[in-house]
């Protein structure tokens, strides 16, 4: 059999049909990773739209942050408060694999969508509900934000700068829901196979969190009886004279080998006599931030590289699109749409040699009503 060829290569969810009725970014996202693997991806809509389209920076009234989440995916509108909504959408369903949704647990009974009438009427659909909370529990009502999850899983707490919580910059509890939201749409469509029978996932952003969270930063807790106070790591971002550089030695080794290059090789023995690891590293990093003020990150890299030393730069976003390896793993893309050409990663692997690059760009609301039932 001949090798596949870019053009003839078959994507794995090649034939998987997905309905995605989840809005804002988490149910989204792990939407557009299944189009990347291959899915046909319909984006069910209300006439105004998923309200995350109108959230962040715009270009041309179009979101674009919502466009990022939507890539790859057809878009129809559907009132879904209609009989006749509601009729449209079980024609999709019928020819449906995964059905994803983020509503609150009881608009699916509200919307005429109740979970078992959903399973009875289409058996072998995958049904992939995410909440904020969770299907029940003290806080099955409230709203659920990115930053929100954040604070109440420690992760605020946890990043803390100077006693002071802080939110990281970016959605990162959607983005990691998302992450473990498609992991389990492939869960259930193996279930399907192993049974021939759909089946019903549920996560929540508060349980996808916790979860990972966990392995480092709940290393305080791993243990019931540990009631020690957190141990925060040291802080591996140190200034240079024109920037900031990111040094993580681990090893004895590398960590002499740092002292090294830095012509502090006497400051070795003093490390040595402190027992206390966390007590050291502070101490380590602290040491060496007054001698990595006298090169740039441009002098300072080279030299612990050649030393075995883990280093890297403190690239801003845009610095990061021209990184050497970014060019050479072809992380991104370049697609023509109506509003300018922009840039797309692909899907984070290869099948084979063959990259998984973004098909088409976000859908305009209600693009595709036309070519579906």
């Amino acid at each position: 059999m001949a090798e596949a060829t870019e053009e003839t290569f078959v994507r794995p969810l090649d034939g998987v049909r997905v309905l995605d009725l989840s809005t804002y970014l988490a149910g989204p996202f792990a939407a557009k990773t299944l189009s990347d693997l291959g899915a046909d991806v319909i984006k069910v809509e209300p006439p105004t739209g998923d309200p995350y389209r109108a959230v962040g920076p715009q270009r041309d009234d179009s979101g674009i942050y919502w466009a990022n989440g939507n890539s790859g995916k057809r878009s129809v509108v559907i009132d879904l408060k209609t009989p006749e909504g509601l009729a449209r959408l079980k024609r999709l369903l019928a020819d449906a694999d995964i059905m994803i949704e983020n509503w609150r647990p009881s608009v699916a009974a509200k919307l005429g969508l109740p979970q078992e009438e959903v399973a009875r009427e289409f058996p072998r659909l995958v049904r992939l509900s995410i909440t904020g909370y969770g299907p029940d529990g003290p806080l099955v009502t409230e709203p659920v934000y990115d930053a929100l999850i954040q604070g109440r899983t420690g992760l605020l707490a946890f990043e803390a700068a100077d006693g002071v919580p802080r939110a990281t910059n970016h959605f990162l509890a959607d983005k990691v829901g998302a992450a473990y939201a498609g992991q389990m749409a492939l869960v259930g469509l193996i279930a399907r196979d192993k049974t021939g029978k759909g089946v019903h996932l549920q996560s929540s952003m508060l349980d996808i969190l916790s979860f990972y969270n966990f392995p480092d930063m709940m290393q305080h807790r791993t243990y019931v009886d540990d009631t020690r106070d957190w141990t925060i790591p040291p802080q591996v971002v140190v200034p240079t004279r024109d920037g900031h550089i990111v040094v993580s030695p681990v090893t004895g080794k590398q960590l002499s080998a740092t002292l090294g290059v830095l012509g502090k090789s006497e400051w070795k023995e003093e490390f040595k006599q402190i027992a206390d690891g966390r007590e050291r590293s502070q101490l380590f990093f602290e040491r060496i931030a007054e001698p990595l003020r006298e090169k740039t990150t441009a002098e300072w890299l080279p030299l612990f590289q050649e030393a075995g030393v883990p280093v890297a730069p403190v690239n801003d976003p845009t610095t990061q699109l021209s990184e050497p390896q970014v060019a050479h793993n072809a992380i991104y893309s370049e697609l023509d749409t109506p509003r300018g050409r922009v840039r797309a990663p692909r899907y984070p692997m290869t099948i084979d040699g063959h990259r998984l690059t973004t098909r088409s760009y976000a859908p305009r609301l209600g693009e595709h009503d036309a070519e579906l039932p």
